[in-house]
């Protein structure tokens, strides 16, 4: 009886992005993750990364979340969101600690200032990852528990997404009588997805080439030291075979999903359907010439972006590509030479779920692994609707669980 109560939720993840939208339902069942239906459609409402139709994408929330939901079931919604103009703020907070050693009540009381001093105008704070602890400006730790200093200080990797992004993504969820409980930085939730522990505290870049979109993470030592999202991706591929081959953009989408490649190809001929009537002979050759330079363009575009920041320079050991521009045959190959780097392509690790080996559904996954990271954190209902409040309600948890 009192596990069925504690059961009796459901929760959604609706990936919005410009090729697709996905929703998937699941509980959390013995702080695990059990999903119950995953559903994705032909993405409406978007032109150029930005929700320019809020009724023709509510119309897909509604046709989606109707078939997910279970209607006997407490429910909390949560989406993606994608800024290609992420406002990152290094921020290093600090408290006078006192002489006995530090203790939960030093830990809580930083998070809090670091948090409540986490504000920039017209944006909202979606990650805010602690990195490492100061102790008297000499002794940087990742545990300051239990160690004397007089003063504390946290270095904070922030995250802000513009409030523009957030509003509208918003008003057109209230259309379907919707709140987002939480948004989740699109690139952060795909490479929680597709990296392992042991990449990330190594050192790695994960690449998440989407449709509009290519998202930059790089991790070292399980922290987050370099973010950037850029404004090209897949769909400037599709754009560049449309514009070549003389073809409309759904036929260049079909004609890269089934005879792309970045590694040039013998001389063969394919027959591309205009319509039901019309065809058009293409030399592979000619595909692969118009596709490779554009996938070598946003590798060596990351690359240097990446190189630039000495940190993540040094720190990268491998590269993990991932989203739905990244199936392209061939591109591990042009990646561990751009960036002289050993390339994974993500892949079905848990042998459970078809879904799971598509790159196109990493930020879906990684969305799912954070929502269940944050109920496990904040497991008390609070009566409070203050995302500030939430976040301290998860640190409190966080620190009892890691400091204990």
């Amino acid at each position: 009886m009192f596990r069925f109560l504690k059961n009796n939720k459901q929760f959604i993840v609706i990936d919005a992005g410009s090729h697709k939208i996905a929703a998937t339902a699941f509980q959390i069942l013995d702080n695990k993750p059990l999903i119950s239906r995953i559903e994705h459609h032909k993405s409406r409402g978007f032109k150029n990364n930005q929700l320019s139709d809020i009724s023709e994408f509510s119309s897909v929330i509604k046709l989606l979340t109707n078939k997910v939901i279970n209607k006997s079931m407490k429910k909390e919604f949560y989406c993606n969101i994608t800024d290609p103009n992420l406002f990152i703020k290094k921020k290093k907070t600090d408290i006078n600690s006192g002489k006995l050693g530090i203790s939960k009540k030093e830990i809580r009381k930083i998070y809090r200032k670091s948090l409540n001093e986490a504000v920039e105008k017209n944006k909202l704070l979606v990650h805010s990852n602690p990195n490492n602890f100061i102790l008297d400006e000499r002794t940087v730790t990742h545990n300051p528990f239990g160690k004397k200093c007089n003063k504390l200080s946290l270095l904070s990797y922030n995250i802000f997404v513009n409030n523009f992004y957030i509003e509208k993504l918003s008003s057109s969820f209230k259309k379907n009588k919707i709140k987002i409980t939480k948004f989740f930085e699109s690139g952060i939730a795909s490479s929680v997805s597709a990296l392992t522990t042991k990449e990330k505290n190594e050192g790695v870049v994960c690449i998440d080439i989407g449709g509009n979109t290519t998202k930059i993470i790089v991790y070292l030592e399980n922290n987050i030291i370099f973010v950037e999202n850029l404004t090209l991706a897949g769909n400037d591929v599709t754009a560049d075979l449309s514009h070549g081959l003389q073809i409309s953009q759904e036929t260049a989408e079909l004609t890269k999903i089934m005879y792309g490649s970045v590694v040039s190809t013998f001389n063969e001929s394919i027959e591309i359907n205009l319509d039901s009537r019309k065809k058009k002979i293409v030399n592979k050759n000619l595909i692969y010439g118009i596709i490779k330079p554009r996938y070598d363009e946003i590798l060596e575009i990351v690359r240097d972006k990446v190189f630039d920041n000495i940190n993540a320079r040094i720190a990268i050991k491998s590269v993990v590509l991932t989203g739905g521009a990244s199936k392209i045959f061939g591109i591990k190959s042009i990646c561990e030479n751009i960036f002289n780097r050993k390339t994974r392509l993500i892949k079905n690790l848990s042998g459970k779920s078809s879904f799971m080996s598509r790159p196109e559904f990493s930020t879906t996954f990684g969305m799912i692994k954070l929502v269940n990271q944050f109920q496990l954190h904040n497991p008390i209902p609070k009566f409070s609707n203050n995302q500030f409040t939430k976040i301290i309600d998860k640190i409190d948890n966080w620190i009892e669980e890691s400091y204990a």
